[in-house]
């Protein structure tokens, strides 16, 4: 598919150190930059940041857009744990984005994309509004999917996805007015997992599911056991660790929070360097979480490259 590729995230200052080394991520695995348009919803990011911003994108030979939120709308709703109401700008990007923009890719700015995105951006979405990867972090576990099912209406046979990486058909969000929908829905809602609900909720049967490698989440990244116990679930995940194609660090452990450990973070530090933000402070720990040991997720690391080995052998 030729043409421009067009990227969205969202955030506010905190964030936009990792939403801008998400981009150069995109930049540095792309065969053709000058293709990539990103579009960052702005909540009231500071105009110094704006500058690094803009230097590291375009230094990188790609474009990038500031797409100013009316961030108030969305302050009664609900949000907990490390989501801020950034995470429901999304909705609104069908209005925030010139007319002419018709498909997007929206993408959390706590990932790294190690592949090419062009090569995400050509999959046939089968005539869906929506593509996603499923989350099996929720699908594994029989409480989460349970907790789904009777709060969504969804059945067994259902599938949910994580919200962390979508492609949108935008002109079809327009005429649809998808995102006032799904706004609706998160409004009257208090879902545990925000607008992902919510949008689950909305495109009940009618998205397109993606290869897992294009959005693996640290239940996949790690293997769980809950994942292993599934033979479905456990090919699936072993397949996506094979070749990662965007390593999305959602939770509670994230990469800019500790010093470089090569198995957990070191690509991290590897695009922080090649922008504007270089000479940050790091790491940048959570102070909710201070003086939490990185230990635990580098023995979780090891044992799912072991358990990676072992099933691929036998």
């Amino acid at each position: 598919m030729s043409g421009n590729i067009n990227i969205v995230f969202a955030c506010d200052s905190n964030y936009a150190q990792h939403a801008t080394v998400a981009m150069m991520s995109i930049l540095k695995n792309t065969v053709d930059p000058t293709r990539i348009v990103f579009y960052l919803l702005d909540d009231q990011i500071d105009l110094s940041v704006k500058r690094k911003m803009r230097t590291s994108i375009e230094q990188a030979h790609a474009a990038i857009h500031f797409c100013e939120v009316a961030a108030d709308q969305f302050a009664s709703f609900f949000v907990s744990g490390q989501l801020s109401r950034a995470a429901y700008f999304r909705l609104e990007m069908g209005h925030l984005l010139p007319s002419t923009v018709e498909r997007v890719i929206y993408l959390d700015c706590d990932l790294l994309v190690l592949d090419d995105i062009a090569a995400l951006w050509d999959h046939d979405m089968g005539g869906h509004p929506l593509a996603a990867v499923m989350d099996l972090g929720i699908m594994a576990s029989s409480k989460d999917w349970r907790g789904k099912q009777e709060r969504l209406g969804f059945s067994k046979r259902d599938r949910y996805f994580n919200s962390g990486v979508l492609m949108v058909d935008l002109a079809a969000w327009r005429a649809h007015d998808y995102g006032r929908q799904a706004e609706q829905l998160a409004a009257k809602n208090a879902y545990r997992h925000h607008d992902q609900d919510a949008l689950n909720a909305l495109f009940h049967r009618n998205w397109q599911p993606l290869p897992l490698r294009w959005n693996v989440i640290p239940p996949v990244w790690y293997l769980f056991f809950k994942i292993l116990r599934r033979r479905d679930f456990r090919r699936l995940a072993i397949e996506a660790r094979q070749h990662i194609s965007i390593l999305h660090y959602a939770g509670g452990y994230k990469p800019w929070e500790y010093d470089v450990y090569t198995a957990f973070n070191a690509k991290y530090y590897e695009y922080l360097r090649q922008t504007a933000f270089r000479d940050a402070a790091m790491p940048q720990p959570d102070p909710r979480r201070r003086g939490r040991s990185i230990a635990r997720q580098l023995r979780r690391l090891k044992l799912a490259d072991f358990w990676q080995r072992f099933f691929t052998v036998f």
